[in-house]
């Protein structure tokens, strides 16, 4: 009987994952290019780690955005 909860991904598997995830921010990507299935239990900690790291890496837009930092 399966618990659902998949494999640990291995520390290998976990620097790809963010390596990628930083990558695609940097380029602009949209989060969409995240290749792990999170409905995959095999591949849901991997796709919960990419989109953690992806939107960490994103610039910070405030500026641009017309936000303004408080002194």
């Amino acid at each position: 009987m399966s618990t659902g909860q998949g494999r640990t991904p291995t520390d290998e598997e976990l620097v790809a994952a963010r390596r990628s995830a930083r990558r695609a921010a940097w380029l602009g990507a949209p989060p969409g290019v995240c290749q792990y299935d999170p409905r995959n239990p095999d591949e849901r900690t991997l796709a919960t780690v990419w989109v953690a790291t992806y939107v960490d890496a994103l610039p910070n837009d405030d500026a641009a955005a017309g936000g303004q930092e408080e002194a």
